[in-house]
């Protein structure tokens, strides 16, 4: 069984993280790592502020991507600094 399974589609009917836990009867942190298990055997699971959800249509798909590749690209930037400082740490 897929943690698919327990979700619905449409954000509109999203499943929060508390709830697909009490559904699973798993712990918050391993129904995390199932989503992601499931999105990397390709399963379409998307997620919002509202919880976890199946696409209704394409244009949620399209809201996911783009909000996590903007996620991405702040998440690099802030990495920078660091990178940064390994480099000076090191002498580079």
């Amino acid at each position: 069984m897929s943690i698919a399974d327990f979700l619905t589609e449409g954000e509109k009917d999203a499943v929060s993280l508390e709830n697909l836990s009490i559904s699973t009867g798993l712990p918050e942190r391993i129904v995390k790592r199932e989503v992601l298990q499931a999105r990397l055997r390709g399963e379409l699971i998307l997620s919002s502020e509202n919880g976890y959800f199946l696409p209704s249509d394409p244009d949620e798909i399209k809201r996911y991507v783009f909000t996590r590749k903007a996620y991405l690209k702040t998440a690099h930037a802030a990495l920078r600094p660091f990178l940064k400082a390994i480099k000076k740490a090191e002498g580079v």
